[in-house]
């Protein structure tokens, strides 16, 4: 048999499900955990904005990455970049459940030794471009992107995962037809603590090992349909769900809420962009602060992360909450959904 022929083959068996994950539970209960942590970290006075169950959330969703078009095994000098497990998870192509289709145009890896920084310069002809990674842990670093001056160029990614973890890579439209460098850079700044016993216990550094990739996708040819939003508890905590208001990104930008008292707002967004899109707060035409990215809701239990806002009794605050989402998407649009909660 052939390249040809072998690739042919691949090509014909490659479209099918993508495989379950078998992490995902745990990462739903990571989730979980780090949304209450924050709660405890930002409770207290007069505004409490426990916003966002992770930043960015997961910019692939679950479910959303098929198998390679063309498969191929990794040419010796990327075998020597990225261990072979990690990189089965970076493919050379793939298309996400809104017909996206991704091309790899660079890959490499940042060890558990050594250097913690490395560059790759790559092509730029004007399609968006997203950055890819996995990571071998455990580890409490995580790589942030910049160009050659020192410009950060992309959302930091969250906690190392084996499943890949895609972030929007922001280029000015004037780098259009030139080449880029990028530089991606896993210095550790501490471990942080763990609480034991009311005390913070210092963690000591622990680094990962960061296969890392770039990638530039061709958007689908029409707007694709988000999948249909579940609906929002009826409770988050003592509160009642009040009132819901529902939309897609980007024909509806934002949603007016008319609310008196202690209130509290809680997001779920549905898209394979659905973690990028943020949300902000304004009363009575001013910024309110409680700004996070939307919450993503795949199974298990409702990763709640509620903004809460105390506002006068005697008369009624406007409250209009704000869409914005992180880098492009043409023809990837993101359905929303944001639940006021009242005592």
């Amino acid at each position: 048999m052939t390249v040809h022929d072998l690739r042919d083959v691949l090509r014909e068996h490659g479209d099918g499900p993508s495989p379950a994950n078998p992490a995902r539970h745990e990462e739903i209960a990571a989730r979980i955990r780090r949304i209450r942590l924050r709660r405890r970290a930002l409770g207290g006075g007069g505004v409490t904005a426990v916003a966002a169950a992770v930043a960015l959330g997961v910019s692939l969703l679950p479910g959303s990455l098929s198998r390679p078009t063309e498969p191929r095994p990794a040419t010796a000098s990327e075998a020597t970049l990225v261990p072979k497990q990690p990189a089965d998870f970076l493919p050379e192509r793939f298309t996400t459940s809104d017909g996206t289709k991704y091309r790899r145009i660079a890959i490499t890896a940042i060890k558990r030794a050594g250097p913690t920084k490395v560059s790759v310069t790559i092509p730029v002809s004007g399609k968006p471009l997203d950055v890819g990674a996995v990571c071998a842990g455990p580890s409490t670093d995580a790589p942030s992107v910049s160009t050659g001056d020192g410009r950060s160029t992309s959302a930091d990614f969250g906690g190392c995962s084996r499943s890949m973890q895609l972030r929007p890579l922001l280029v000015p439209a004037a780098t259009s037809g030139s080449k880029l460098t990028l530089t991606f850079n896993t210095t550790v700044r501490g471990g942080g603590c763990l609480m034991r016993n009311g005390t913070c216990v210092p963690r000591k550094p622990t680094r990962g090992l960061w296969s890392l990739a770039v990638y530039e996708w061709t958007p689908p040819a029409r707007p694709a349909e988000p999948p249909p939003l579940k609906a929002l508890p009826d409770h988050a905590g003592e509160a009642r769900l009040a009132e819901t208001k529902t939309g897609v990104w980007p024909q509806n930008g934002s949603a007016t809420f008319k609310v008196r008292g202690k209130v509290g707002f809680d997001t779920l967004c549905t898209g394979d962009l659905a973690g990028r899109l943020w949300f902000s707060f304004m009363a009575n035409g001013h910024p309110a602060g409680g700004s996070g990215s939307c919450g993503v809701w795949e199974g298990g239990a409702f990763p709640s992360a509620v903004s809460e806002f105390s506002y006068p009794t005697n008369k009624t605050t406007t409250v209009k909450v704000t869409w914005k989402l992180l880098g492009t998407a043409t023809n990837r649009p993101v359905r929303w959904s944001v639940g006021l909660y009242q005592k």
